[in-house]
Order: C-alpha cells, then sequence, then structure tokens
C-alpha cells in the first residue's frame, strides 16, 4: 500500500449522509439490533472511516466533526433532532437499490460494533491518539482531519479488526 499525504484530496462523497444513515439503521432494525441517536452516529463514522481506509474514497457527502461525545455528523444528527432521536420515519423513502452496494460494510461494523453500547463507542472513538482525540487537542467543533481518520482506518484495517 502507498503512503498517504495530507496534501491528497478526494472529491466528497459518493452518497447522501441523512440516507446512508437510514439506510443503515435500516439494516440494524432487520439485524434487530438496538439503535439510538449515538450509535447511528459512531456506526456511521466507523462506516465512513473504513470505507475511506480501504477505497481512497469518500463515502459520505459530509465530514464528521470533532464534538463533545467524538466523531458526528451534523447533517444527520439535525436529522435524527428533528424526527425524535430516530431516523425511523425516513426509513420508507431509503432506496435499497441504492445503498444494498454497502451491504457489506455495514453488515461488518453491525456485527463488529452492533452490541456495543453507545458508551462503548463513544470511549472508543475518544481512545489516546485517535483522530479525535488529535482533532479536540486543535479545533474542536471542526471537520476532522481525513489524513488522521484514513492513518486510524488503516490500522483497523492491517489489524484485521473488522
Amino acid at each position: 500500500m502507498r503512503n498517504i499525504t495530507p496534501k491528497e484530496v478526494t472529491p466528497y462523497g459518493e452518497v447522501d449522509s441523512i440516507q446512508f444513515a437510514t439506510y443503515l439503521t435500516k439494516k440494524a432494525n432487520e439485524k434487530q439490533v438496538n439503535t439510538n441517536i449515538t450509535k447511528i452516529q459512531k456506526w456511521l463514522y466507523i462506516c465512513y472511516g473504513l470505507y475511506w481506509a480501504a477505497e481512497n474514497k469518500q463515502l459520505l457527502n459530509e465530514r464528521p466533526k470533532a464534538w463533545d461525545y467524538g466523531p458526528a455528523f451534523p447533517k444527520v444528527y439535525k436529522a435524527q433532532k428533528n424526527h425524535n432521536d430516530t431516523l425511523e420515519p425516513l426509513i420508507t423513502n431509503t432506496d435499497v437499490a441504492t445503498f444494498s452496494v454497502y451491504d457489506d460494510l455495514i453488515n461488518s461494523v453491525l456485527d463488529t460494533f452492533g452490541s456495543w453500547t453507545a458508551s462503548q463507542l463513544v470511549n472508543w472513538t475518544h481512545e489516546e491518539g485517535s483522530a479525535w482525540d488529535r482533532q479536540k487537542q486543535n479545533a474542536m467543533y471542526e471537520a476532522l482531519d481525513d489524513y488522521n481518520i484514513k492513518l486510524d482506518f488503516r490500522k483497523i484495517l492491517r489489524h484485521d479488526q473488522i
């Protein structure tokens, strides 16, 4: 694998973050995995990071920001808040054909992290040296550095942790 420099830029993004998060919620429901606002945010971040590291392309048209409880996608968060902390009402509008190409990624994330509590996911994203940890020291509430995200998730892929 070639080295990545911070100057590399990949166009954003393959899919709409709210629609992807809604499809992720649908898949979690199908697997009977409990969801909540925080879990969806963290699973979304994991999908984003794994895809970025593996494909060298942006998955979503929104970048995660460094919020108090870890990486978050503001547009998705707003949609969740507008629907009583869930994306359930939006599921009927989800185009399954568009998102089913991401089923392997989503299933892998849900199989690995689906049983984790929201607190466990927050703690995991807050680990010392993580992209969130490095960002909070410099520019809290700003977009996480994609280079640091890619480095974090390449480590995970190399160790087959997903």
